[in-house]
């Protein structure tokens, strides 16, 4: 064995030395990162021939895999991805609902309403009892009418959400393709192959959250992403979606919609919750996190009919019913609005029984107008006839009036120039003789507004049946994934906001299961291929000495090197 192939020996052992200490770094360097696996070194033996010494050398590095574990990882990270989205989405509905609170206000509100109803029922002739009833029944209806704006924000924002998710999607898979470039370029045995591997599988990972994900190994390192139901994401150039704000769509097929390929991840959840097949012979999705904002505008919906139907024992048939309790009366029977040929006509007629010293005011443009009935007045024609002449005496008032039959029209002298008119007979404003609440939907449904104007008051003697309407259990509600029977009108927004927390609480529950899934075959994982602190530093010993050895290998070889030179000097 000459000296030369001693000092190479200890040379290369030396180098393979530091290239270990290298790795073993790194690997502790990274020991809390998870997208880290851990690297190896592989060393092989250098032969150089007979009576030669042999050495050592860097053949590669390897990094630790787990197969089965990382592709499991990836199909609970989609589905994690779901039902965490899911989770999110659905606690913004229970706060736009108000079931943060121990009482959600749809049925809250029923209930102030209905007791409002029973104190004027007790007490007919207070006045602020029947303010409590108009001010319970408006903030019922402004309730609706805020949920159901709610309800059309959120879609903005989920709409909104879905196209940056498709970006980012889109940006991922941009990124793979690089690294699969990168990695058919990259040395099979250097070290930036491991890193860049690590660096794909953490993109896999992120794609994963967005829909669900499967992976098949290419030539040279490379991989290609497929969903379960075959669409290609990433096989050579990657795949590009788009959204319209209803389907999503591949750029080389711009026309069929493929949201259905995706069955798992976040952008699949986002989808489901904005889905409406209303315009389609589908039935409605009994899935609690498929076509909720579906499901929450129709029942809105049906709460306004249900509220403003007057067929059978409603709410607004039996106020509609009741009869009168004014004995004499001057109200509104037309109003037609001014337009820009036309002026505002209004009939304002009178009813009851007259008597003397009944005193009837008309107010138009804030003048008032009053007459007091005489014991020569005889019937409500002469009345109206009295009240129009003091209306035309004043000539800048801009309205007219002509007196008929027990009516007064009023008209406006002007064309495109509305009036506002007010009347009391015996101080009181005409009794409200239908429609307490108006409108046919969620955006429309609102109190009469000549209750919130003072214009006209509620019906006295209606207070009985509307409160045994209002606590009927007899009522049947349909709604878009809801239908229930035999509730009262409170049962009606019990069921509602129950339905939305209950399906609320299974997907919570879901979400938890997901989550506590993945964070077990995550920490799995890292056992098998994160690094072990303990390891390395073991290493780190067999590597120091190692390097004692090699060091002294090199002061033996000096030594000889020294007496050599100092014998062939003589």
């Amino acid at each position: 064995m000459s000296l030369t192939g001693a000092l190479n020996a200890a040379v290369a052992s030396l180098r393979v030395n530091q290239a270990s200490i290298s790795v073993l770094s790194a690997n502790i360097a990274h020991v809390n990162d998870p997208n880290y696996t851990k690297k190896t070194l592989n060393r092989e033996s250098i032969v150089l021939g007979d009576s030669q010494v042999g050495s050592v050398a860097v053949a590669g590095y390897s990094t630790a895999v787990s197969e089965n574990l990382r592709k499991q990882m990836e199909t609970l990270i989609a589905g994690s991805g779901t039902s965490g989205a899911q989770n999110e989405l659905m606690s913004r509905v229970q706060q736009l609902l108000g079931t943060s609170t121990d009482q959600a206000a749809l049925p809250s509100l029923l209930s102030q309403f209905t007791a409002a109803w029973q104190t004027l029922q007790a007490t007919p002739e207070s006045k602020s009892a029947q303010t409590a009833v108009i001010r319970y029944g408006q903030q019922l209806t402004e309730e609706v009418n805020r949920v159901a704006a709610g309800i059309d924000s959120l879609d903005s924002e989920v709409k909104d959400e879905t196209t940056q998710s498709v970006d980012a999607l889109n940006g991922l898979l941009e990124q793979v393709f690089e690294l699969n470039v990168r990695l058919r370029s990259a040395s099979e045995n250097g070290a930036e192959r491991a890193d860049l591997i690590d660096q794909r599988d953490n993109l896999v990972r992120q794609v994963a959250q967005y829909v669900d994900v499967r992976t098949v190994e290419r030539e040279n390192g490379a991989i290609a992403l497929f969903t379960p139901a075959g669409l290609s994401l990433v096989d050579g150039p990657p795949s590009n979606f788009t959204f319209d704000g209803t389907n999503i769509f591949r750029a080389e097929d711009p026309k069929t919609p493929i949201e259905s390929l995706f069955r798992e991840g976040k952008i699949r959840a986002l989808v489901d919750f904005r889905l409406d097949n209303s315009s389609k012979a589908v039935p409605v999705s009994t899935d609690p996190a498929t076509e909720v904002l579906r499901k929450l505008r129709s029942q809105l919906d049906q709460v306004a009919k249900a509220m403003t139907s007057t067929t059978g024992s409603t709410f607004s048939s039996a106020y509609d019913a009741a009869g009168q309790s004014l004995r004499v009366v001057m109200s509104f029977q037309t109003t037609v609005a001014a337009q820009p040929a036309s002026p505002q006509y209004t009939t304002v007629g009178l009813t009851g029984d007259l008597r003397p010293g009944d005193v009837f005011e008309i107010d138009i443009n804030g003048r008032t107008f009053s007459y007091t009935a005489q014991a020569n007045d005889a019937t409500l024609d002469a009345i109206a006839g009295k009240l129009a002449g003091l209306i035309n005496g004043d000539t800048t008032l801009g309205v007219t009036a002509v007196a008929g039959a027990g009516a007064i029209q009023l008209s406006g002298t002007a064309n495109d120039t509305p009036y506002s008119v007010k009347t009391l007979a015996n101080g009181e404003p005409p009794e409200l003789k239908s429609g307490f609440f108006i409108g046919s939907d969620r955006f429309t449904f609102a109190v009469n507004e000549s209750l919130l104007d003072g214009t006209q008051q509620l019906k006295k003697n209606s207070a009985s049946d509307v409160v045994t309407a209002l606590n009927s259990t007899d009522r049947t509600f349909v709604a878009a994934g809801l239908t229930v029977s035999g509730v009262s009108y409170k049962g009606m927004m019990i069921n509602i906001v129950g339905t939305s927390v209950a399906n609320a609480k299974s997907i919570a529950d879901q979400a938890k299961f997901d989550s506590e899934s993945l964070k077990q075959t995550e920490q799995r994982y890292q056992a098998d291929v994160g690094v072990n602190l303990d390891e390395e530093l073991a290493n780190l010993q067999v590597l120091q000495n190692a390097y004692a050895a090699s060091a002294r290998l090199l002061t033996v070889v000096q030594q000889l090197f020294d007496t050599l030179q100092a014998a062939v000097s003589r």
